[in-house]
This record gives C-alpha cells, structure tokens and sequence, in this order.
C-alpha cells in the first residue's frame, strides 16, 4: 500500500490526467488525441505570453497604419512587421510547441502513456504536427483581424483596400513560411539534440535577417559603376536600370497617374525625342501636337492687352528700339500667341463632354496632377517653374500682331515711324522674368506689369504640361540610348559588374531564406499610387524607396543579345520566386518524411 502511494507521488500529474482521459477509449479519436494536446499545452505560461504578445503587436502595427497617410510608409512600416512577426514570434512560437510535444513530452512519458492507450505512431505524430499548424494559422488569422479591425476602427471606416490586399498576401505568406519551418525544425528535433538544435534555430534566426546583405553591398558597389555604349554615350548602371525599370512600371500601369504617363512617355519613344535636341523646333511641334490630340490646345491665336505700361528700361543692343524711348514713358501692349493651353475652366468642360474613356482617363488624371503640383508650390507655379514657358511661348511676329505702342508720342516721333515695335519673343521673356523675379537683364521691362504677366501670361495648365514632359524625357531619352546602341564590353565598368552579379547570381541559388522573402515582395509589390517624381526636381523618379533593406527581392541583371544590345526583356532576367518554393516544397517533404521515420523508430 506504501509502495503504490509512493508511485502515485512520483506520477507526473499530466500523465494521471492523460491516462484518466483517455483510458476510457479502446480505441483513441483523432479529434480527442488532439483536443488533449491541445489542453496539455495550455498549462504552459510561455504559451499565453507569445500569443498576447501577437495580439498586442497586431494592435500597435494596425493603429500605426491607421495614422501614417503615406501608402509607401505603410508598405515600409508593415513589411518590417512581418520581418519581426515572422522571424521573431512565430519562430519561438514554433520552436517551443514543436519542443514541447517531441521533446518535453519525452521527458515526462507523457507521449509513452499516449501510446500504449492503442494510438498508433503515425496517428500520434500527425495530431501533434497538424495542432502546431492550426495553432500557428489561428494566430496569423487573429494578427490578420486584428490588424485590419483596429485600422478600420481608427480610420472611421474609410478602409484602404490596398491594406486589405496587404494583409492577405501577409497571411498566405505566413502560412507558407511556417509551414516550411514547422517541418525543418520537426526535423531538427529528431535529428540533432535539443541544444543543438537551439544553436541551429538561433543561427537561422540571425540568417533571416543578413540574407538579403550581400545583394545590398554588390548594389553599393554598383552605384559607382559606369557602362559606356558604342555610339560613345556613357551612363551610370544606376541610370540603366532606372530605364529599363520605369519602362516596365509606366506600361504595366504601376505608377501614379498611369494613363497620363503610359501617354506622354509612349508619345516620346514613338518620336525617337532625346533631351540635348528635346527643344528644336520639330520636337516643340511633335510636344504641342501630343496635348493638342488631347484638346488641351486653343484652335484660335489668343489676342493679350494691356494698357499704360510704364517702361523702366529697354533694349541697348537692339537697334530696332528707337532711341527715343526713355524710362517712364506709357505704352501699350498687344501680345498674339498661338497654342496656348486652355484654362482650368474649360478642362472640367473638357471631361464632361469627352466621350473615349481612355482620353477621359488621361484628362482626369491630367487635371489631379495639375491640382497636386499646385498645391505643392502653393499656387505659385509659375514663379517655381518660369523658365517652363519658353518652349511653348509662340509669339506671332509682326506689327498687326504682337507689338509696343508709346502714348503720346511726340510729332517728331510719329514722322519717323517710331510708335510702334515689333515685338520679339525675347522682348517677352524679357519683361516676363522682370515682373516674376525682378530679374535685372538687357531688355524690356515695366513696373506695373504685374497684371500683364501674372494673369494674361500665366498659363496654368502649359506649366503643368511642361513639367510632365520634364520627368519623362530624360528617362525616356535614355531608353531610346541604350535600346538602339550596343553595349561596348571593354570600356567602363561592365566587366566588374559582370563578375559582381555572376558571383550573386551563384550565390542566389542557395539563398533559400532570400527566395522566400522574394516569393512575398514579388507577390506583394509596391504602392503604386505613391511611385512618381520628386517635385522638386526636373527628373527624379524613386522606385525602390519602398524597399526593406532585410527583405529579398527580384534583382534582375542586364542581359545582352549576341549583338551586345541590351534585350527588351531585360527586367524578367532574374532567379523566378517559382524556383525556390519546389525547393522549399522539396525539403519540407524530405524534412517531414525523416522526422516521422525517426519517431516511429523512437525507443521510448
């Protein structure tokens, strides 16, 4: 009686509560061996801390979204979420389940108690690895509402469907990436011991967040880098793949505004534009036909008045100004010009009445570009962007058109002629920058012309037009360069970044953690409607500011034809995601199938 005491105290009270369970069934039901399971892991603390810890931070990060108003920033704030979700919670998550079940319970003979209750191994290794999966995929759906509830509820509703998409590509990439660790860990348990099984893990834990540095340093390296074409144009890599990549961003439409860009951008490569002759006189025509085939263009010449100008200066070295002209003498002034842009007025009229959806489109975003440019300068475009107007300043020359009339002029004046002037367009330009920004030149200016240049002359929607035509153009010149010249191998940079990316390209095969991250960064993308230009500057596009430093992403390299001219297709030149899921894929069933073999051949 002593003695039977005396085991009963030595009994773990998990087996007496197991055994007095399950005892009862000849025969154990798969749902009950792992609704058991389940209660056995309950009674642990670090269980409950690892999914508070997922819900709060669901919180935190759905509340963080809520209030960041960028797309772009949301994309960098969230995929450093899943980095830390993923390579921080889940992986201890897993760790520690798949140690309690094949490892503790070991210790303890709970699994031996298990077994011989008539539950087959296979049975009982497949309930305990299906439980770690479905307790791994509710947290990853609990983070997902979470997530998505506190942003709806901080936002008031207005729900941005690009977090939804988000968070779903969040989710199934989750569940794929535990997956693949559910199954290499299991067999890391069976294989190695448990501590060094934790070195592994810990190891992969710091290899999850370096794998995507050597990419980051071999691309460092590159932005020294130049390749020179045989026509003897020489750019920067960096300028190459700045190229080639908006090319494929502009016509798959995954920039902001993408009707108006796929417009004006395909308008320059089908006229071969190139920036050093972008402002001779046939490529002007060619720009001003591209807004005229959108209505954007007066028909009729736009006749401009003004009246008692007071000169403050003339021209020194014109000899066609009459001499007898001083300052503060009265003028008026005519100024004819041709292809002007309409008014703001006449562009909403424009979009009711358009009836072809695609132009609908490019007008409409015509009109939001116009509205956000601006707002950014404050209404002050044309003192920001002045000297946009030259290009599209088309003076009619001539005295019945575009002149200077001095009032009263005196007898002797008007015997020889010397009223009226014959207008220049550097006359214009003259006066034009005086009135914007007191620009002291040689040539005409007035005091009081602010009226005259700030109001006739300022034409919103031209400077709007230009400055579209500004972003494009350099890229879509350098196209043009590099898609019509060959590459010379022997000059520049092209054979270190030749060795550079062979080296990566080996390398990348093996890379299993980067591929992984490709498969979510390729899936997921970037926000598009925050891809444009800077608009500050006359031409600079980022698209790969969203990017995570730690994550993989698709890096293609140049590839040339037997021609050495750059292929069309360039950009699709890289290791596809595709690729490293069968391996993924291969080595989990490899994995599984030795963790099952071993369990069932375990000595209990």
């Amino acid at each position: 009686m002593v003695e039977e005491n005396y085991e009963k105290k030595k009994t773990n009270p998990l087996q007496n509560f197991i055994k007095q369970k399950l005892i009862k069934y000849r025969r154990i039901p798969f749902v009950k061996l792992m609704k058991f399971s389940f209660k056995s892991l309950l009674k642990e603390r670090l269980f409950y801390i690892l999914n508070l810890s997922t819900i709060v931070v669901s919180i935190l990060v759905g509340i963080i979204l809520a209030f960041t108003k960028s797309g772009s920033s949301q994309v960098v704030i969230f995929n450093f979420y899943i980095l830390f979700f993923v390579c921080c919670l889940m992986f201890v998550f897993i760790l520690r389940m798949i140690q309690f079940f094949f490892s503790k319970n070991f210790e303890d003979k709970t699994t031996y108690i298990v077994l011989t209750n008539q539950v087959s191994r296979t049975k009982f290794f497949i309930a305990q690895y299906l439980l770690i999966i479905l307790i791994c995929a509710a947290n990853i759906l609990i983070s997902f509402i979470v997530i998505n509830l506190i942003y709806s509820i901080f936002t008031l509703f207005q729900y941005d469907i690009f977090i939804l998409r988000m968070t779903s590509i969040y989710v199934m990439y989750c569940l794929l990436a535990t997956f693949f660790l559910i199954n290499f860990i299991t067999f890391l348990i069976f294989v190695f011991t448990l501590q060094t099984t934790t070195i592994i893990c810990t190891l992969l834990l710091a290899l999850s967040f370096i794998a995507n540095i050597p990419m980051s340093f071999i691309k460092a390296n590159e932005k020294s880098y130049y390749v020179q074409f045989t026509d003897g144009s020489i750019f920067q890599l960096n300028d190459i793949y700045d190229a080639y990549s908006l090319y494929d961003h502009v016509n798959e439409g995954n920039i902001k505004y993408p009707h108006l860009s796929k417009y004006v951008y395909n308008y320059f490569l089908s006229k071969e534009m190139k920036s050093d002759d972008f402002s001779k006189t046939y490529n002007v025509n060619y720009r001003i036909d591209m807004w005229k085939d959108l209505g954007l263009i007066n028909s009729n010449p736009i006749v401009i008045t003004e009246t008692n100008l007071n000169l403050f200066s003339k021209p020194l070295r014109d000899s066609s100004v009459p001499n007898t002209w001083q300052r503060n003498d009265k003028f008026n002034i005519q100024v004819t010009l041709n292809n002007t842009f309409i008014t703001n007025q006449q562009l909403d009229e424009l979009i009711t009445k358009t009836v072809d959806n695609e132009i609908k489109n490019i007008l409409t975003e015509f009109k939001d570009f116009s509205n956000t440019i601006n707002k950014h300068f404050n209404d002050n475009i044309q003192f920001e962007k002045y000297d946009l107007f030259y290009d599209f300043l088309f003076l009619s020359s001539g005295l019945e058109s575009s002149y200077l009339e001095k009032i009263d002029a005196s007898d002797e004046e008007i015997e020889e002629n010397k009223v009226l002037y014959a207008l220049k367009k550097q006359d214009v330009q003259s006066f034009y920058e005086y009135a914007i920004l007191g620009r002291d030149n040689d040539g005409f200016r007035f005091t009081n012309a602010n009226n005259l240049v700030k109001n006739q002359l300022n034409f919103n929607l031209m400077y709007t037009a230009r400055i579209i035509e500004e972003y494009f153009i350099k890229y879509s010149s350098n196209y043009i360069v590099m898609s019509s010249n060959a590459v010379s191998k022997t000059s520049g940079d092209w054979n270190s970044y030749t060795k550079g990316r062979s080296m990566m390209r080996s390398l990348s095969y093996f890379n299993l953690y980067s591929g992984l991250w490709m498969v979510y960064t390729n899936t997921l993308g970037f926000y598009n409607d925050d891809i444009w230009f800077s608009p500050n500057s006359f031409s600079k596009i980022y698209l790969e500011d969203q990017k995570n430093l730690f994550l993989g992403y698709p890096e293609y390299d140049i590839k040339l034809s037997s021609t050495n001219m750059i292929e069309k297709n360039t950009s699709s030149n890289y290791v596809k995601p595709w690729f490293y899921l069968i391996i993924l894929f291969a080595i989990s069933l490899l994995s599984f199938s030795i963790a099952l073999y071993k369990f069932r051949k375990f000595d209990f």
